[in-house]
């Protein structure tokens, strides 16, 4: 059969193709992804069909990549939001020695 053009779907030994419609899973989730994608800048968010999770992905400067997941877009938020705040107290300068704490 090399050389011979398919036409594409389900094939069966004796029956002609039969037509595959492609299927969108989980359609919610993923336009809730897309809508998180866009509102929270700094971050990639992702919705995984498979793992029905979703997951972000910091597009921002980080010693090690950074990336938090949740089964819920509101907790993914939360755990959005937390990192952030641990980056940025993480970021802050240490706090000078004073002359009060030698007495």
């Amino acid at each position: 059969m090399t050389g011979q053009p398919r036409t594409p779907g389900r094939h069966r030994a004796g029956l002609p193709p039969a037509t595959v419609y492609r299927r969108l899973w989980d359609d919610s989730a993923r336009a809730e992804a897309e809508r998180l994608d866009q509102s929270w800048r700094g971050w990639s968010i992702l919705y995984g069909a498979h793992s029905r999770r979703f997951y972000a992905i910091a597009a921002w400067s980080t010693r090690e990549p950074l990336m938090v997941d949740s089964n819920t877009p509101e907790a993914l938020e939360e755990r959005m939001h937390q990192s952030e705040m641990s980056a940025a107290w993480h970021a802050l300068p240490a706090p000078l020695a004073t002359d009060e704490g030698a007495r």
